[in-house]
Parts: C-alpha cells; sequence; structure tokens
C-alpha cells in the first residue's frame, strides 16, 4: 500500500476514535451474508414470542416514503435484473435485488439517497465486501454487496477497509461513528464487483428497523418487463390421502390450465402448491411478486413480497415447499396455505356442489397469470392427524428415511414407488451403472427443511458406489452427500444407487469471464488462465494435478463457476514467450481425467 497508505493509517484510527473497539471478526462457526442463516448483518435482536407482525409496506413513514419516491438507481447504469427479492435458497431466502455486471468489475455504485456510511464488512464468502448506507432524513437503509473495493467519491474509505483487512486477516463487520463518511445523493459509494459468493453482480437491499423492502417497485426502471409470470406444475394434497401432480398447460399468455380442463374430485381439508416462475428484463428465471388463491372473488390464501419481515423471513418453509423449489433449473413452488390449516376445507360445502376457484399470479410490473379451477366436492370420513411423523420406511423395508424433528412440517407421509425400469428422462448417462432397484420418492402434506438421514438396506458401498438423487426440475441425476453407509437428503425425487466409472473431463470455459474490470481499475502484474471442470457422476474431489512445463504448479478452485484458476506472474514474458501447462483431476469415486494440455501464449 505504500507510503501514501503509512502515512494516513494514524490518522483514519485518530478520527474515528473507538471504532477498533465496534469491529466484529467473524469466528470459524459464524457464517456471512447470503450463504448463512442469517438474514442480513443489520438484523435486529427478535423476541421469542413475537406479536404477529403487520406488513411491513403499511407502516412506512412519510419521510421512509419520501426517500422511497425519490430513489436513485444504485449503479451508474441501468442493467438486466439477475435475481429478484425473496428468491428461495437452500437454507435462506435472498433478500434483495441482484442486477447483472456482465462479467465487468469496475462498475460505481451509487447512492440512491442522501445518507452516511453506517457500517462495512468484508468476507471470503456471503456479501464479499459489503457497505450499508443510513439516509439522513429516515430510517431508510440500503447495502450493496460483492463489491470490488470501496473506492468512490470518499477516498479514505478504501484506505478504512485496507487497514481493517490487515487487522482482521481478511474478515470483518465494523460500524462506524454516525456521519464519519456523509455522501450526497447520486455520488459514487464503491466498485461493483465479485467478492463474497458468485459472480459479478450487485447486490442490493433496502432495509428498515423491522424488515427488509424489495426494491424493485421503488427503483426509477427503464427496462420494461412485458412477461406474465410461467405456471408449470400444480399440487394438490387432501386429507383423505388423494394426491394430485398436474403439469400446466398454456392456453396463451397469462392463462394457464389442467390438462383438458380437467374437473377435480377432492374432499375435506386441501391444500394447493403452485410451481411457477417469472421471466424478468434479464430473461432469468425469477421469483413471483406475487401469488394467491380465490374463491370467485374471496381471497383464500395471498402472499406478496412487496416486503418481508426478517422473522417471516427466517421461516421461509411457511412461504416455500423446500423439498420441490430448485434452483437448476429455477422453480419456486410456492405454499398457497396459511402455516397451519388448508387452503379450503370443502367439509363446509354440500358433496356432489361444484366450487371454482381461481390461481393468480403476478410481477412487478403488473403482469399477471391465472389458472381456473373446477372441484366437485366428494364425502370424506377421514380425520386429519395432529402427530407430524419423520420417520418413513419404504413397503419392502429397504429404505428408511428419517427426517429432521425440529424442521418437519405437516402431518402427511413420504411415498415410497418401487420403478419396474427407469422412465425415457431418467436415463443414466454414460459410465454411470444402477446397482439395483429404483425408488421414486414423493410426499403428501409433509416437508422438511435440511438434511434428512437416508438409509439403504442391505447395500455395502465401496468408493466408486454412491447414492444418487434424479431431479424432475432439472432433469438430472446428482450424486447425495454422504455420512458413511447413509445419505443426506434434501430433496424429492428418484433415488438409486449407482457406480461411477466416467470420468471426468477438464476444457477450455465458453463465454465465461473472471475478474474482468473496466478501464480505469485494471489489476497489473498477473495473468489468469480458466479451465471448465466436470463430472456427470460423484463430482470432483479437489486437487488437481497442474504441471507447467513439466513442474508441478499451483492452482486454485473457483467453486462459483466450477472453474480451476491457474495465474502466471507477466514477467513470466521475460523467461519465455510460449509455455506448455497440463491439468489432469479426479472424482470422488476415484476416476481420473485424461490430461488436459494447453499452450500458453504471454
Amino acid at each position: 500500500m505504500g507510503k501514501y497508505f503509512l502515512k494516513n493509517f494514524r490518522n483514519i484510527f485518530g478520527r474515528l476514535g473507538l471504532i477498533s473497539a465496534l469491529i466484529f471478526f467473524p469466528g470459524k462457526d459464524q457464517k456471512a451474508g447470503e450463504v448463512g442463516t442469517k438474514v442480513s448483518a443489520i438484523s435486529p435482536n427478535l423476541k421469542t414470542n413475537p406479536v404477529p407482525p403487520k406488513n411491513i409496506w403499511e407502516e412506512l413513514t412519510p419521510e421512509v416514503l419520501a426517500d422511497l419516491g425519490t430513489l436513485s438507481f444504485p449503479m451508474e447504469l441501468e442493467t438486466p435484473i439477475s435475481g429478484s427479492y425473496a428468491e428461495y435458497r437452500v437454507h435462506h431466502l435472498h433478500m434483495g435485488c441482484d442486477f447483472k455486471t456482465f462479467h465487468a468489475n469496475g462498475i460505481s455504485a451509487i447512492s440512491p439517497f442522501e445518507g452516511y456510511i453506517e457500517s462495512i464488512g468484508q468476507s471470503t464468502k456471503g456479501y464479499g465486501s459489503n457497505i450499508i448506507i443510513k439516509s439522513s432524513g429516515s430510517n431508510l437503509k440500503a447495502k450493496f454487496a460483492h463489491l470490488l473495493d470501496f473506492k468512490g467519491f470518499r477516498k479514505d474509505l478504501e484506505l478504512l477497509r485496507e487497514a481493517l483487512a490487515l487487522l482482521s486477516g481478511g474478515e470483518f463487520q465494523v460500524k462506524l461513528p454516525v456521519g464519519s463518511y456523509s455522501y450526497p445523493k447520486g455520488e459514487n459509494l464503491a466498485r461493483l464487483g465479485e467478492s463474497g459468493t458468485g459472480v459479478s453482480h450487485l447486490h442490493f437491499e433496502l432495509h428498515l428497523p423491522n424488515g427488509t423492502l424489495n426494491p424493485l417497485p421503488y427503483l426509477p426502471l427503464r427496462g420494461k418487463d412485458r412477461n406474465s409470470p410461467e405456471l408449470l406444475l400444480l399440487y394438490i394434497d387432501a386429507e383423505d390421502g388423494t394426491q394430485v401432480r398436474v403439469p400446466l398447460e398454456k392456453k396463451g399468455e397469462g392463462f394457464f390450465a389442467l390438462p383438458g380442463n380437467q374437473k377435480l374430485n377432492l374432499a375435506g381439508g386441501i391444500r394447493f402448491r403452485l410451481g411457477a416462475y417469472d421471466l424478468m428484463t434479464s430473461r432469468n428465471k425469477n421469483n413471483l411478486f406475487f401469488a394467491g388463491l380465490y374463491k370467485e372473488e374471496t381471497p383464500l390464501y395471498e402472499r406478496s413480497f412487496r416486503g418481508m419481515s426478517y422473522e417471516e423471513a427466517r421461516v421461509h418453509q411457511d412461504i416455500f415447499d423446500s423439498n420441490r423449489s430448485s434452483l437448476n433449473p429455477p422453480v419456486y413452488v410456492y405454499n398457497l396455505y396459511p402455516p397451519k390449516g388448508p387452503s379450503i376445507d370443502l367439509r363446509n360445502y354440500p358433496v356432489g356442489s361444484s366450487i371454482h376457484l381461481t390461481v393468480k399470479a403476478s410481477d412487478h410490473a403488473g403482469n399477471s397469470s391465472i389458472i381456473p379451477l373446477e372441484i366437485e366436492v366428494g364425502a370424506s370420513n377421514a380425520k386429519k392427524s395432529s402427530i407430524t411423523k419423520t420417520e418413513f420406511t419404504s413397503a419392502d423395508g429397504i429404505l428408511k428415511i428419517k427426517t429432521p424433528p425440529k424442521t418437519t412440517y405437516g402431518q402427511g407421509a413420504l411415498v415410497f414407488k418401487k420403478l419396474e425400469k427407469l422412465e425415457e428422462e431418467m436415463k443414466l448417462p454414460e459410465g454411470l451403472i444402477s446397482r439395483g432397484s429404483v425408488y421414486e420418492l414423493e410426499s403428501t402434506d409433509l416437508s422438511w427443511v435440511g438434511e434428512a438421514e437416508l438409509n439403504w438396506r442391505g447395500i455395502g458401498l465401496g468408493r466408486k458406489e454412491g447414492f444418487y438423487i434424479f431431479d424432475k426440475a432439472s432433469k438430472k441425476w446428482s450424486a447425495l452427500k454422504q455420512k458413511g453407509q447413509s445419505a443426506m437428503l434434501t430433496k424429492l425425487g428418484a433415488l438409486a444407487v449407482l457406480t461411477d466409472d466416467a470420468k471426468p473431463s477438464v476444457n477450455f470455459p465458453y463465454l465465461i469471464t473472471r475478474h474482468r474490470r473496466v478501464k480505469g481499475s485494471e489489476e497489473e502484474g498477473i495473468e489468469e488462465r480458466l479451465y471448465s471442470l466436470s463430472d456427470v457422476g460423484s463430482g470432483y474431489a479437489g486437487g488437481a494435478e497442474v504441471l507447467l512445463e513439466g513442474e508441478i504448479y499451483p492452482s486454485e478452485f473457483d467453486a462459483d463457476r466450477k472453474m480451476l484458476i491457474v495465474k502466471f506472474p507477466k514477467t513470466f514474458s521475460a523467461w519465455k514467450k510460449h509455455m506448455l501447462l497440463q491439468i489432469r483431476i479426479k472424482d470422488r469415486a476415484g476416476n481420473s481425467s485424461d490430461w488436459f494440455t494447453d499452450l500458453v501464449r504471454f
């Protein structure tokens, strides 16, 4: 950092007084940012028995509304939306909005209102380098994450980040004295990058004392979203054990129906779930803005993603079906019923009568989609169980699944179906061989959050064998995480024990860049090469063999891109203009790839 940094180091800490006492250095067991269970670094302490909260957007003060009404776009140019608010993630909800940077680092982050920096932080995962700015006129705060650095209107803020990174070993979260770093509206706060988790993008959040707001309704977006939500699947569970799993037919823009406009015959308490996504300006498959179920014009259930309290975000199993929602490809499965109770109780209607319902979904731009449903009410003698089961066994006693007791919801069951033969879409990739029967796992009125334990009786696993699941959303087989002779299960799908004889592979990447910087923020001295790693079976095991001119050479693995990174000092060019690079990798089953060779030109 040179003489300039050393000269100013003492002045920075002198001006900030007791700031060093406020530094938070994460411990080994703590997680930061988006990948942890913590919703936000600025979440308040929550009461154990909170009063049912009002919708957070219904209690906005005039001062907050004034800030929201004049909000500036949070970067120097408007880019497409790549991730929306409250999207389902495996262990948390995505409580902000993402904007693409097209793999370019160094684009300016812009203050959306007049205010001051309340806190800054840095971590190797999650949010990465991040800033929270608080409005000088209201309780509204904005969070910027995955930053390249803090170079902007206040040059000394980047010096402070460098100092704290040195003192903390690179991980810190610090609250700054009020007003120490003030910014006018529309001024450069920092530069966007790809620190923390994920490729280069801007992650932007809006915070109030009790929760977060969806930024999309308030940002001055010029890009027009004209795509109605895509409704894919309807799941129906009845108390009498009836299960309906139907792919929806698209009849026109924003209009969907059951296949053949079929009439449903159902009885007792009914729970509906909707599998859907919304195409936004980036054409990414994102979260809905609103979902609801109606009898004529009377709402039976409604869920808006205009905003959310911190407590709501922590109990996302009330909103999403954790075991059917998928990010690859994205399909979000919404529970269209309250946490306790059905979507509709048909015992309140005469047997034989017809009921007309409508499922509605919409995005932040006002585009909507509907599904009309007709139900014939049947007789039901079933009594709803009050017990939540957590242990389930297949009819032949071969499979046993234990779901986590504290995070299993519903009074239904897991259902095992032994398949006589694989469906066409379940075809095994070359190199994967089935060791026996395949079981399709479904559920009725039951879901869990976290890892369920799967045991397969009579199977002794060798190094090449493992437990696999076929996910119908992504239409691919993937290895389950294993603990000895057990596997950890988070989703529903087809289960099998497979032998992995498939070689992993190393290849040139396509349309992938890393740490590409805009003019004026270039990094000098190092040249990078990226190589794509892939495996259809057990997955990359780490420890790549890399040889440069026949000698062992260091590399690192980029988990976000599934890439191997090899860095070369540009001074190598003074030694040789061409160098031979060789790479070989292994998967967890012990299969080795062929040697991959690249000629590196300086």
